[in-house]
Parts: C-alpha cells; structure tokens; sequence
C-alpha cells in the first residue's frame, strides 16, 4: 500500500528516523502521508494486516467543521506534493491541478455556506505560495525516484474519484 493511517501504524524508530520522524511544520493532518512517501521515495514498503482491528475517534484534534483542519488539510496536502513527488506529469502540472480541485472545494463550501472554511481554502494557497523556497530544500533530500513506479501508488485524483464520479470506496477507485 501507499501510506498506512497515523491512528494505527506501527514503525521500527530506525526506519522513523531514517527519514527524519514526522515533518513538524506539518503539525496536524497528513503528517503520516508525508512519511510513508519519505519511505517510498528510499525504496521502503509499507504494509498492513487484516487481522487487526483499529477503533479511531475522528476529529480529536480538530472537528471536522472546523476551519483550521481545513486549512491543514488543504495546505498539507499541497506541500507534501511538493516535497515528495517525482514523475511524470511535471510537479508544477500536479500542483496547478490539486490547485485546481481546490477551487472546486472552495465553490462547493460557498455554496453550503461554510464562508470560513472557503477561506481557509484560500489562506492555504497563499502560505503554500509563501512556504515554496522552504519545500523546495526539503525537496533537495529526497531521493529521485519516480512515484509511477512505487507499489501502491494509484494515478488518480481521489478529490475526482470521491466528489465527481462519487466513487466512495477504495475497490469502487481501482476497479
């Protein structure tokens, strides 16, 4: 698989710290994302067991209204981009199209009413904007390795899969 859930991985603290833990700038919210592709990017693979069970209480950080997830989701999600991908199409093609899906995001919590969250939207593109020199050091550190070629990557905009084609679940994705 591509990345495994903060809520329930278990990790060796050599592999952890191998690619530097958890990127704190991130604070909250794709952190883990962030990693596991650190660990893709080195070649590592991360898996899973069925066997286990994992009850999480979502949102006990942030409820899921609150317009900081928002803009941690939405700001992370562009900077682990950043940081992390190698491939084709360029980076500057994924980050215009997330970018763009974003704005559809933005419309859509307009027209729910959800003013503060549509804001937000638009606060994490400007410190994306403002935190580019910052990503692209970190770029620098990972290894050059194309994400088309890693196990568990899919090349498809979930955002698309989800809200567009209503697709709500993984198997209905990757038919």
């Amino acid at each position: 698989m591509f990345w495994a859930s903060g809520a329930c991985m278990a990790v060796k603290a050599k592999d952890f710290f191998e690619v530097g833990g958890f990127d704190h700038d991130f604070f909250a919210h794709m952190e883990e994302i962030d990693l596991c592709w650190r660990w893709k990017n080195k070649g590592k693979s991360i898996m899973y067991t069925s066997e286990s069970v994992v009850y999480h209480v979502g949102g006990g950080t942030l409820s899921y209204e609150s317009p900081q997830k928002t803009f941690l989701n939405f700001r992370n999600s562009l900077w682990m981009i950043h940081k992390n991908y190698q491939g084709t199409p360029p980076l500057l093609f994924k980050v215009i199209s997330r970018m763009t899906l974003d704005q559809i995001a933005f419309f859509r919590f307009l027209a729910m009413g959800k003013i503060h969250n549509a804001v937000s939207i638009i606060k994490a593109h400007f410190h994306y904007y403002r935190s580019i020199r910052i990503l692209k050091e970190k770029r620098k550190s990972i290894p050059k390795k194309g994400v088309q070629k890693m196990n568990g990557y899919l090349n498809k905009f979930i955002i698309w899969e989800y809200f567009i084609k209503q697709n709500r679940t993984f198997k209905s994705i990757v038919k």
